[in-house]
């Protein structure tokens, strides 16, 4: 099933503790679409969710698999625009089965958005 929403991780790399990746949406995305005519912006869910596909994509490549639980002080604080490119730098740390993700969302060295979310190691 083709996903219209999910958007490609490109230069995710890990460690341990880090992860780091980049993203840009082009400007023919569906997630442009009447978010605004004229003046067409990357909505904040879409934002999260490359936040999210890039926890995901690391955790997969450790042969882990994850259970979102919950988002947190979360702060848009600069518009994404078609084609920026963003670069995602998201702090891990584990306690038993438990994950913590703080994140920065950067636009040419700018701060375009933080945060965190929740994670649970998933029963396999």
């Amino acid at each position: 099933m083709m996903k219209p929403f999910r958007q490609t991780i490109t230069q995710l790399s890990s460690t341990a503790d880090h992860i780091t990746a980049s993203a840009q949406v082009p400007a023919d995305s569906v997630w442009y679409a009447g978010h605004f005519p004229g003046n067409p912006i990357l909505p904040g869910i879409a934002v999260l969710a490359l936040v999210e596909e890039a926890i995901l994509a690391s955790e997969q490549k450790e042969n882990r698999q994850v259970e979102m639980m919950g988002i947190g002080r979360v702060r848009f604080r600069l518009p994404v625009k078609p084609d920026d490119r963003m670069t995602l730098k998201i702090s891990r740390e584990r306690k038993q089965d438990r994950l913590s993700y703080e994140f920065s969302v950067c636009i040419s060295e700018e701060l375009a958005c933080t945060g965190f979310l929740k994670a649970k190691i998933a029963a396999e």
